[in-house]
């Protein structure tokens, strides 16, 4: 069996690869029932809408900007890539629902923003 390892994966904004601690992706999609009087009992659906949504989860870079990062801002529409190791690449156009930041006393700033995609999301 192989396994994959968490810091192979990394994240891109605008072509700027962020410094990431984590990142969740989930494909969604809406089902649509088509069940009818020709289903003979049992249900039926399609799918009409698919989409991602997620969290990335990342430190504060002042190098990468004032913001630490690329422009994002919540309201925003970014081209982000999620690579997921050597093998692979989740590639959109996504919104930003909101962002975050955390700043204690004593440690690393860091920011957290969620994102659904708009379009379609390519996988490869």
């Amino acid at each position: 069996m192989a396994y994959l390892c968490g810091n192979a994966g990394y994240v891109e904004v605008g072509g700027v690869r962020l410094n990431v601690t984590a990142w969740n992706a989930t494909e969604q999609a809406k089902l649509t029932e088509t069940t009818n009087t020709g289903s003979l009992g049992f249900k039926e659906s399609l799918v009409c809408l698919k989409w991602m949504t997620g969290t990335i989860n990342a430190d504060f870079d002042a190098a990468l900007g004032p913001k630490g990062a690329p422009s994002i801002d919540a309201g925003d529409t970014i081209a982000l890539i999620l690579h997921t190791d050597a093998s692979g690449t989740y590639t959109m156009s996504a919104l930003v629902q909101d962002l975050a930041w955390t700043q204690p006393a004593g440690d690393k700033v860091s920011f957290t923003f969620n994102f659904e995609s708009t379009g379609a999301y390519v996988y490869a």
